[in-house]
């Protein structure tokens, strides 16, 4: 059996889906699992074991437009797929799967042109959303974690890194990854909060500090030049590095983004998100129970901030409160964790 999973959304909309590629490899465990999603998504999926292939469609560069999709199109009619697992709630995935004459299409009501679906799964709000994605194979059972898999040569670079900072793993060093940018800028709480954040934590000489993130947020302004145990990460590690980071870290802390999600699928650390309000109750929160989400609901409550009633309008208003987050609050949660 040939299965294909199209997903191109953001990268911790990807790490969230690692739960369905595990079960649906469970449910048919013979089969070949594909993967449709943009290329800045394909580390999350590197190494994976129930994977047969990574297929990359560059929807916003190289293949935008009629010529991209007609390209990739191809692509997936010679790959003939059985069965088609469709978590993105967009006309253009599943229009690629119903020209690709893939037999059995699943995925969600809401989805636009959801009416090209073989099949069509109730997306409901009240579950998180690694559970709306394995009702997508009909799963509801036991937990499943979300995965990445950092190779032996990725935790020799971490360990590497670490150790010229003074970083050893010796039981009074703590590890604290500070994961300050987000792909969308208004779910960010603001720079200098995390600034003040670390300036307080680096006081303590056993408190090592990393500031994890890619090249573009190295623009952020929180450079510790001269701080031994502030380690600057941002645009020097692949995704699966920092996989391997989280591993041994103790507190990771950030926004509603995909560091809080991909840490969620290790053990050692405890997880910190600095949420929008009520974002816990649209299935977004980390998928652990080491962990707690900061939101600003209580400035939303006393009318501080008014939520919009149409969704789509959240982008901008929806997050205005999390700038009300104070540095006390988030300090004391990261000391109290470690």
């Amino acid at each position: 059996m040939k299965i294909l999973i199209i997903h191109t959304a953001f990268i911790g909309d990807i790490v969230l889906s690692t739960p369905l590629i595990q079960k649906l490899k469970d449910l048919y465990p013979k089969s070949e699992i594909d993967y449709l999603t943009l290329p800045t998504n394909q580390s999350i999926l590197y190494n994976n074991p129930n994977l047969n292939e990574v297929i990359l469609y560059d929807k916003k560069g190289k293949d935008k437009g009629i010529k991209g999709f007609l390209k990739v199109l191809k692509i997936l009619k010679q790959k003939k797929y059985d069965y088609a697992v469709i978590p993105h709630r967009f006309i253009k995935s599943i229009l690629l799967a119903k020209l690709a004459k893939i037999p059995d299409i699943v995925g969600f009501d809401v989805a636009t042109g959801s009416s090209l679906l073989d099949k069509k799964v109730h997306y409901d709000m009240k579950k998180h959303e690694v559970e709306r994605l394995l009702n997508l194979v009909g799963y509801e059972g036991k937990k499943i974690p979300v995965r990445i898999y950092p190779a032996k040569e990725n935790f020799i670079k971490i360990e590497k890194m670490l150790k010229i900072s003074g970083y050893t793993g010796k039981k009074e060093q703590k590890l604290i990854l500070v994961a300050p940018g987000s792909q969308r800028p208004e779910k960010m709480w603001p720079i200098e909060k995390y600034r003040e954040v670390i300036e307080r934590l680096k006081k303590n000489n056993n408190y090592f500090i990393g500031i994890t993130g890619s090249k573009v947020e190295k623009e952020l302004s929180l450079n510790f030049e001269n701080d031994k145990n502030v380690i600057d990460f941002r645009g020097e590690i692949s995704l699966v590095e920092f996989g391997a980071l989280i591993s041994i870290a103790d507190v990771v802390v950030g926004n509603d983004s995909s560091p809080i999600h991909i840490a969620s699928g290790f053990e050692k650390p405890f997880v910190i998100g600095i949420f929008g309000p009520g974002k816990r109750s649209l299935g977004f929160f980390p998928w652990t129970e080491k962990s707690n989400v900061i939101e600003d609901n209580e400035f939303y409550e006393n009318n501080i901030v008014t939520i919009p009633k149409k969704q789509h309008k959240y982008k901008k208003d929806y997050y205005k409160g999390i700038s009300l987050i104070s540095t006390d609050r988030v300090y004391e949660e990261i000391i109290k964790r470690i």
